[in-house]
């Protein structure tokens, strides 16, 4: 007896373990699943109806309830993340529509701004029964959704739903979800109500609406969510002005060319009586159209706040203040000698030579400027000291300052010539000589930036080109005012020491700061060019100074041809120059890391602070900061006691990663030094002359 029921015990464990067996392998078979529950988020597939008739449509939702202080993400998920997909499984026949996008909020971490959704959301889709489905037969729906769910951290989750509808004779509504579908439908943008227009000029797009009827002083909130990445920049203030009837959204550009066709979602909030509601419309298909110029245009306030006045007089400003810039201090030496000559001048020669400076000053930088307008209006994306990130304008530019050390080293003279040492300076020649000095002095300065001078160029940049024209000449102004003051105030002339012999050694000892700075110029060509390139420029300065040696020694036409030759060799030279990555890189800060976006966003997500340090091998005040503060060992010991991670990028050469960043902080160039907290507080930018305290009190606030 016992025997028996032993083996008819096992035989009931082989046929448990054999139906298990056939359970897991066999085909189709599976347990409906409509929730999944993870860590964070609650996922329910949900449908619109009880039973539907072929050839009608279901809803079907994917509903998620999400973890306090964790969001999932749009289907432009703004800076960071990762939209929610659902791939359908569905029988032959049927199709499932494009997901109805509730409308997002704005999630901000740190200087980030993503699009998502907090604590629930819905995402409907509508599918559509085939017409030909057998009335009786369940209609099956499955999908497979996949979401990033984020909160300091970040964790990708998935899910596989699976669910039945039945079918019948007509289509009976669920009127257990009946509410829920009607709460998230409510969620889902409208069509605007009013004509839309939208228009773009320099780095700002404009959504104009014709709403009449709306009353701006009720709205206490307006966001514009494009639907493609990288159109508008997602974390840059949107300005709300309404006037005349008309509601206009001022956005400033993303990191990609503005589209033809612009999509959104329009968020505005209104308060009422006490009662805040919050209305979505759906832009969708609207044509970018070019602002038309206009003759006297008030930019749209920047980052900063500034308006036309504020930019054109912290132009400048920071143009007085790029005299006391190291990277002036060559031309310094050259202004200082034409003081010192024009000491025993007139007060009208003295005041010709000054507003002849100032008139070189600003030509130089109306053609810079010109160049910056036409490049940008070409698709560019550029900055301010642009020019030497090319090779061969570096070249030139080096060539350029060791022409002035010969000079001023007697290689060479030019009759009546701008240094005019010996000669009376009341004449054309010493204006012509202060304009000239003028055009160096802006060539020269042109890559600087100063206090002032960063933050109005970098609003101004975003503007209209007159606008970016009247704060660059705004600026050379501000350069040239300091030397054009010196001449018209009558006490001036006595402070300088009495021309005599002494000029013409001091003359002579001015040509090694001129000397010195062309060799820098060739260190800067190291590093965006190979040795070849470097070689290149040093005979060429060769064949230069052979050509001013024979210019210098008089005598007949064959001279003067063979240094016009050797002249067309060295340009010949620095125009075949071309950036290659075989250049030198640039010696970094121990502990220092290279900037990319990718390993700033790595940190971030790790919690880390980050200091970010754009520089560039031409930018002298750069090489100042870095020498002066970014090398003390007080500095990299607040960086180990922070736990602060350190990113220097190089825009020596052109860079789109540095150039976005620089433009998101409305900065039109280098240098620019930005401390990213671990946690919620906005970023803080650091002046551009450093001291050590500086920024050691900055990383002990971490």
């Amino acid at each position: 007896m016992t025997r028996v029921r032993r083996s008819l015990i096992g035989r009931n464990r082989v046929l448990c373990l054999l139906a298990l067996a056939i359970l897991l392998v066999a085909p189709g078979v599976r347990a409906a699943v409509d929730t999944v529950r993870t860590d964070n988020v609650t996922a329910r597939l949900v449908a619109s109806v009880e039973q539907v008739k072929p050839g009608n449509t279901v809803s079907v939702m994917l509903h998620q309830d999400i973890r306090e202080g964790w969001h999932t993400y749009w289907k432009n998920p703004g800076d960071s993340g990762q939209e929610t997909a659902i791939e359908w499984s569905l029988p032959e026949g049927a199709s499932a529509a494009p997901i109805q996008w509730a409308a997002p909020d704005r999630i901000e971490f740190a200087e980030l701004v993503n699009h998502g959704y907090s604590n629930r959301v819905g995402l409907i889709s509508d599918i559509t029964v085939p017409a030909d489905w057998p009335e009786g037969t369940a209609f099956s729906v499955k999908a497979e959704a996949t979401w990033l769910v984020c909160e300091k951290v970040c964790i990708p989750e998935s899910a596989a739903f699976d669910i039945t509808v039945p079918t019948g004779g007509a289509t009976v509504a669920n009127s257990a979800d009946a509410a829920l579908f009607a709460a998230v439908r409510g969620t889902v943008p409208v069509s605007a109500p009013w004509p839309v227009s939208a228009t773009v000029r320099g780095d700002r797009i404009s959504l104009a609406f014709d709403a009449p009827g709306l009353a701006l002083e009720r709205l206490s909130e307006a966001h514009f969510f494009a639907h493609d990445w990288g159109v508008v920049a997602h974390a840059a203030e949107q300005r709300l002005s309404y006037a005349d009837g008309t509601l206009q959204v001022t956005l400033k550009r993303g990191e990609i060319p503005a589209p033809e066709m612009l999509s959104g979602v329009l968020t505005l909030r209104e308060d009422t009586g006490g009662q805040s509601a919050r209305l979505a419309f759906a832009i969708d298909g609207v044509v970018l159209a070019a602002a038309a110029p206009v003759s006297d245009p008030m930019p749209v306030a920047g980052a900063d706040g500034m308006t036309l006045p504020v930019i054109l007089i912290f132009a400048f400003l920071g143009g007085m203040l790029l005299n006391l810039m190291p990277c002036v201090f060559p031309v310094l030496a050259i202004k200082a000698l034409g003081l010192v000559s024009h000491a025993g001048d007139s007060r009208a020669g003295r005041l010709r030579g000054g507003l002849a400076y100032m008139a070189g000053v600003l030509l130089a930088f109306a053609l810079l400027g010109a160049v910056f307008l036409a490049l940008r209006a070409g698709g560019a994306s550029i900055g301010w000291g642009f020019q030497l990130q090319n090779p061969a304008v570096v070249a030139v530019l080096a060539y350029i300052l060791f022409a002035v050390g010969l000079n001023l080293a007697g290689v060479f003279e030019i009759a009546g010539s701008w240094t005019g040492i010996g000669q009376s300076l009341a004449g054309r020649s010493g204006a012509t000589g202060s304009f000239f000095t003028g055009v160096l002095a802006a060539v020269v300065a042109a890559p600087c930036t100063a206090p002032f001078m960063a933050a109005a160029l970098g609003v101004a940049f975003t503007q209209s080109g007159p606008v970016a024209m009247a704060a660059i000449l705004m600026l050379g102004l501000g350069l040239a005012m300091p030397y054009l003051l010196l001449t018209a105030i009558p006490g001036a002339a006595r402070l300088l020491p009495r021309p005599g012999a002494w000029m013409k050694t001091f003359k002579q000892v001015l040509a090694f700061p001129m000397f010195a700075s062309a060799a820098w110029l060739v260190w800067v060509l190291a590093q965006q060019a190979d040795p070849d390139a470097v070689l290149a420029v040093l005979l060429g300065m060769t064949a230069l100074g052979f050509a001013l040696w024979l210019f210098g020694q008089g005598g007949g036409a064959v001279r003067r041809g063979i240094a016009l030759l050797s002249v067309c060799g060295a340009l010949w030279l620095a125009a075949v120059i071309q950036p290659s990555d075989a250049g030198v890189a640039m010696a970094r800060t121990e502990g220092s890391e290279p900037f990319s976006q990718a390993r700033f966003e790595a940190l971030r997500a790790e919690g880390r602070p980050v200091l970010v340090n754009m520089t560039a091998a031409w930018c002298i005040t750069c090489k100042v900061n870095e020498r002066v503060a970014l090398s003390s060992d007080a500095f990299h010991a607040a960086l180990a006691a922070s736990g602060t991670a350190y990113l220097v990028g190089d825009w020596t050469r052109e860079d789109p990663e540095i150039t976005a960043l620089l433009r998101r902080y409305d900065r039109a160039g280098v240098p620019l030094y930005v401390l990213f907290y671990p946690d919620a507080r906005p970023p803080q930018v650091l002046p551009q002359l450093l001291t050590v305290s500086i920024v050691v009190d900055a990383l002990q606030k971490i």
